[in-house]
């Protein structure tokens, strides 16, 4: 049976990726001044940004404008984003033993989503996202991290609840269950 409960973050527990996507459209077309179809950054968006920005293989300059400016339109759009009410309350009513968040967004923008929609950080033991790894999911490094700071646990202790195939590849190579939802 699982004891511990490993959450994505974006489109998981909060619904947020199509607002990241039309941020980075948006964000992206003002650099290069030109239209980018929604579709093709759809397409990698849970990647992320890194991913993004060199497939439009932006300078360092125009990376950073785009970064400032997706910032700039995802911090004014944050009422587009919601909760998943169900994992909400499963995270506060569960027999988990231990609840974490491993997202490949930044603490920045997990912590700022988060004081949005008034969830408390106590809900969770632990929030691992991009800044704290090398390598983000579906890279083992979140997992070595978790496993590392939760040591009484195997792998066939955690449940990974995620909503792509990102998610589910890491949980494969890491040896856990996973769980897909959908918003």
């Amino acid at each position: 049976m699982e004891r511990c409960l490993i959450l994505d973050f974006d489109d998981t527990l909060v619904s947020t990726i199509d607002t990241h996507a039309n941020s980075w459209k948006l964000a992206i077309e003002r650099v290069l001044n030109r239209d980018i179809p929604i579709e093709t950054i759809m397409s990698d968006i849970n990647y992320g940004m890194d991913v993004l920005l060199k497939k439009y293989q932006l300078t360092e300059t125009e990376s950073q404008l785009a970064q400032d400016y997706k910032r700039e339109i995802f911090s004014k759009n944050l009422h587009k984003t919601k909760i998943n009410q169900l994992l909400l309350w499963i995270i506060k009513n569960s027999q988990f033993e231990k609840v974490i968040i491993a997202s490949n967004s930044s603490r920045e923008n997990v912590d700022r989503i988060m004081a949005y929609h008034n969830i408390s950080h106590e809900l969770f033991d632990l929030i691992v996202t991009r800044d704290n790894v090398l390598n983000k999911k579906p890279h083992s490094d979140m997992a070595d991290l978790i496993f590392k700071t939760f040591p009484k646990y195997n792998p066939s202790d955690f449940l990974m609840v995620g909503d792509s195939e990102v998610d589910s590849t890491f949980a494969h190579k890491n040896k856990m269950k996973c769980i897909l939802v959908k918003f």
